[in-house]
């Protein structure tokens, strides 16, 4: 009778399969050897990061004076003496950098005032504190808080869903 070699080969391989599996469950490689304990390294010292100092506004002028994001920006615009109210002006934002504050505001006249906390208008309302969604400023006693807009989202469509026409596969 003669084997033909894939039985042969297969046979082998079941019986080394079965003595590997036999040998897993009577508890072979279970056992774990460590290495011995060695001597503990110093860590590097933990050295805390220093703060960052808050920047002059003289350093801070030039980014008012012209944006590397938009060439055509030019400075503040100089205006004359208002009506004495905030009627229509708008806070458009709110700069906080450390210690220095200063708010964007979009004036009757369409330009853009940058004004820092403690500067005063030209209707004589002087900006006395600011923070990410308000500005306050005051004026002969009295005191009025511009807010940032709250953006919202539009209401949903009443319009019927599109709905694609009834065809009949051909």
């Amino acid at each position: 009778m003669r084997f033909d070699r894939l039985p042969l080969v297969l046979l082998i391989s079941t019986a080394l399969l079965t003595a590997t599996a036999l040998s897993l469950l009577m508890g072979a490689g279970q056992t774990v050897d460590w290495l011995p304990a060695g001597t503990p390294r110093q860590s590097a010292p933990v050295k805390l990061p220093q703060a960052l100092r808050p920047l002059p506004s003289q350093a801070l002028a030039l980014t008012w004076q012209q944006s590397m994001f938009s060439p055509q920006r030019r400075p503040d615009l100089i205006t004359g003496k208002g009506q004495g109210s905030l009627d229509g002006i708008r806070l458009t934002g709110v700069i906080i950098t450390g210690q220095a504050q200063w708010v964007l505001l979009r004036m009757p006249g369409k330009h853009t005032l940058k004004l820092a906390v403690g500067s005063t208008l030209d209707n004589g309302w002087t900006l006395t504190g600011a923070s990410p969604q308000h500005a306050t400023f005051s004026h002969q006693g009295q005191t009025r808080e511009l807010r940032l807009p709250l953006l919202r989202l539009p209401p949903p469509s009443k319009a019927p869903l599109i709905t694609l026409p009834d065809v009949p596969t051909p």
